[in-house]
């Protein structure tokens, strides 16, 4: 679980602390401001996100984003980033009663059009296309994920004395398992299948936090897979294993894509 901190203060020297614990694996996310909780949630393939809570009348938001190696998190209170370092804010508005005179009804005709004129411009393109990219590449990403999945139940097959086993597994566990056989013995021959199951898990975090790095990585072994199956002539392995490379190629150019695209008309993914 990762966690974070900021300590900071006001004008009238009121102190605050601002509290962030993430389990990166289940996505769940608590915010805590001053020993209290004000945010607690997140899903599984939460990546990133923006949360935004009250300060004692400041307006505060945690930022969660990913460099592709590890997230990043910045609190921003007031419009002003807080530094690790801590930093003194200006003291909450204070709100004040003024006496506002009843404003005459507006005219329904006019209220009408602006928001008629928006209807008819229809959403904004760009944000589209952002959305549909981004889900191109978390869903490029979740194959890893399959990869794992399946060679952890070919590999629990296999430990039940069957012989059966699912083609989006992995091949190259079996062969390093040989390996590991001719080395040290057939007792630590299973280190082979829980390594690459972890190693495919492993990528299927990064590559849906927009890793390319995982991307290119996972499409190579896997390829080397694929061709360890061309091997033995196992043909449905080898249908399987293009999908699967196909659908991580095209989420390798959607993130390129996606990069590319301003995301100025975008608030949310």
């Amino acid at each position: 679980m990762a966690a974070k901190r900021w300590d900071f203060r006001d004008e009238d020297l009121r102190r605050y602390s601002v509290e962030l614990e993430h389990r990166v694996l289940s996505g769940d996310r608590r915010i805590i401001v001053n020993g209290r909780e004000v945010f607690h949630g997140g899903k599984f393939f939460d990546t990133a996100g923006e949360h935004a809570f009250d300060v004692d009348g400041h307006s505060a938001r945690v930022r969660i984003g990913s460099n592709g190696f590890g997230y990043t998190y910045h609190l921003v209170v007031d419009g002003l980033a807080i530094p690790p370092e801590g930093a003194t804010i200006p003291r909450a508005p204070r709100s004040a009663v003024v006496d506002v005179a009843a404003a005459p009804a507006p005219d329904r005709a006019v209220v009408e059009q602006p928001v008629l004129a928006a209807l008819a411009g229809g959403p904004d393109q760009t944000a589209l296309k952002r959305v549909a990219l981004v889900r191109r590449v978390r869903s490029g990403g979740r194959w890893f994920y399959w990869i794992a999945g399946f060679s952890a139940v070919n590999f629990a097959f296999f430990f039940m004395g069957s012989s059966t086993g699912f083609a989006l597994g992995t091949a190259i566990d079996w062969f390093l398992q040989r390996i590991l056989e001719d080395v040290a013995g057939p007792s630590v021959a299973w280190i082979a299948h829980v390594a690459v199951i972890a190693f495919f898990a492993f990528l299927g975090v990064r590559a849906t936090a927009g890793a390319q790095w995982a991307f290119v990585l996972g499409g190579l072994v896997y390829t080397i897979d694929g061709l360890l199956l061309l091997l033995v002539g196992d043909w449905i392995g080898i249908v399987v294993h293009a999908i699967a490379l196909f659908a991580i190629v095209s989420a390798i150019v959607s993130l390129r894509q996606l990069r590319s695209t301003p995301a100025t008309s975008l608030s949310s993914t």
